[in-house]
């Protein structure tokens, strides 16, 4: 397993300015927050992660954006059924979901999922920022209309409530597909403080003996979406079904299903892993 490469995030304020969302959804019994945006149906519970996904559609407290379903021809059968819709947002250059309920001073990390799915006919891949309050989190570039993204920061909210922003720069109508909320243990992520956050990079799981399987809630606790990375030529992959011992402190918490697949170099080649940096 590699080090999870994560990027800093300047320090959370309130947000100023243009249309909010604001959720009266409460969080569940475990403090997650699961949003399917765009979806004008009932909650719906998600048969494998058990987790409930509710609608934007009435918990909010104005109309801000419109729902719309992507286009038939970007639905696979392997698809999630979240990911049939969006919100977007044609009017205001800034409009915000508020997630409320949360503990002051606790560490969360907010994900926020997109699906373009041509879900305006357009056929026109949109450039738009997100914000943390009023801090610049990512830009979101969609690379085609089927690409899933999914975007993720480790924050410390200084309030009851955080909220996540979708600005129009210019260059496409923002939309969202998800946006979900985990309460985090404040002895994890430790780079993550008061004054600073982190952006996620990638988080990959070494050596799975199934190349397509994502692990998330409920083999990790905290729902973070650990990617299979296999390559059968440069190296080989391990697995064990015992027990696997993390190190103490625990400062990241991988869940055992990511820790009891590894790899090793094949034919006594170097493992080696890089990244480009961003800003």
């Amino acid at each position: 397993m590699s080090a999870t490469p994560w990027l800093l995030l300047l320090c959370l304020a309130g947000a100023a300015g243009g249309g909010v969302l604001q959720a009266r959804a409460q969080p569940d019994s475990k403090g997650f927050i699961t949003i399917d945006c765009g979806f004008e149906g009932e909650t719906v519970v998600d048969n494998f992660t058990t987790l409930a996904f509710v609608p934007d559609n009435g918990e909010f407290t104005d109309d801000a954006g419109t729902c719309h379903n992507i286009s038939a021809e970007n639905i696979t059968p392997s698809m999630g059924a979240t990911w049939y819709n969006v919100r977007s947002f044609p009017a205001g250059a800034r409009n915000c979901y508020t997630l409320r309920s949360l503990v002051p001073g606790l560490k969360y990390l907010v994900r926020a999922r997109f699906k373009y799915g041509n879900y305006d006919g357009l056929n026109r891949l949109p450039i738009f920022d997100l914000h943390i309050g009023v801090n610049y989190w990512h830009t979101v570039n969609i690379s085609s209309p089927e690409a899933a993204k999914n975007v993720e920061a480790i924050v410390v909210v200084p309030d009851d409530f955080v909220q996540v922003c979708l600005i129009n720069t210019g260059a496409g109508t923002p939309f969202i597909s998800g946006l979900d909320l985990r309460p985090l243990k404040n002895t994890i992520y430790p780079q993550a403080t008061k004054a600073q956050g982190l952006v996620l990079l990638a988080r990959f799981n070494f050596g799975p003996t199934d190349k397509y399987d994502v692990i998330r809630y409920p083999h990790d606790p905290h729902d973070r979406f650990w990617f299979p990375w296999v390559n059968s030529v440069l190296w080989r992959e391990m697995s064990t079904t015992r027990k696997v011992h993390n190190m103490n402190p625990d400062l990241f918490e991988a869940p055992p299903a990511v820790l009891r697949t590894a790899i090793s170099p094949r034919n006594d080649i170097q493992i080696q892993f890089s990244w480009e940096p961003q800003p």
